[in-house]
């Protein structure tokens, strides 16, 4: 069988509709697996919409390289595990490199490389890839393949057009979290810093312009965290809660301030 199906499409326009599609079929997994044990909806994944580009990607590619194996299925899971933990490996250290923020984390799980990727997973995602291949990949095709020619350029279009949207702005959400964090980290470190001084010295012994001065700019860095912890944007928020295991290697105390703020109003609202 052709991994394309029989008839002469477009091979790229073909790819493109194959990686929305699970790329789709991905979040819906990830949010219904994250939704039930939080007994809330979580919006899974990096992009506000849903879309997971790491499964979709990594749909893509098992088509590519596995449909040789097809039929042999220990190397069509082997090849599976491999393919989809290099992938999540990758897309984890993009991710870092990238916002200086691991988005999952799996390092208090046995058998994990770098807490990028995880044996459990990785044997998970190797059963998908065998699922996809078996038993969601025909149908897929056949559903392609009933669609009127000359629709699937329109559609690939008008998909392409609202993942770049997304993707710019879940990429400015996540950098605009990102500087939050950094201010918020400097204003804590001031405070403390201050908060040091002030031990050490002793307000009795200080002259009081001296300790007023400390106190009123101490009052304003403490207005200031405030404003960042309750500033916090509808898609910001949704990223705290879309990754629970999010740490930051420079901003930890920052982001752990965050995510109570985030938690806070959730709570409070849900109480009104």
């Amino acid at each position: 069988m052709d991994i394309l199906g029989e008839r002469k499409l477009d091979r790229w326009i073909l790819l493109f509709l194959l990686f929305l599609i699970y790329g789709f079929l991905g979040w819906l997994c990830e949010s219904i697996y994250c939704s039930i044990p939080a007994k809330r909806l979580i919006n899974r994944g990096f992009l506000t919409g849903p879309i997971c580009p790491v499964y979709g990607v990594g749909g893509v590619l098992i088509i590519l390289l596995l449909t040789p194996f097809e039929d042999n299925l220990f190397l069509l899971y082997f090849f599976g595990v491999l393919i989809t933990s290099i992938v999540e490996y990758i897309t984890g250290w993009l991710l870092e490199a990238v916002f200086h923020t691991r988005w999952w984390d799996y390092s208090n799980r046995r058998f994990q490389i770098q807490g990028r990727v995880c044996l459990r997973n990785s044997l998970l995602f190797g059963l998908m890839a065998v699922f996809l291949m078996r038993c969601i990949h025909p149908p897929v095709l056949r559903l392609l393949e009933s669609i009127p020619e000359a629709l699937l350029p329109w559609i690939a279009a008008v998909g392409l057009l609202c993942l770049g949207a997304d993707t710019f702005l879940s990429i400015r959400t996540a950098l605009q979290l990102s500087g939050k964090l950094q201010e918020l980290e400097s204003i804590l470190e001031e405070l403390r810093n201050r908060s040091e001084e002030r031990r050490k010295a002793g307000l009795a012994s200080l002259q009081q312009s001296l300790a007023t001065s400390q106190e009123e700019f101490r009052s304003h860095l403490k207005e200031r965290q405030k404003e960042i912890e309750k500033g916090l944007q509808l898609l910001q928020k949704r990223l705290l809660h879309a990754f629970p295991s999010m740490d930051s290697r420079k901003y930890q105390r920052a982001l752990l301030r965050l995510r109570k703020a985030a938690e806070e109003r959730r709570n409070s609202h849900k109480k009104r």
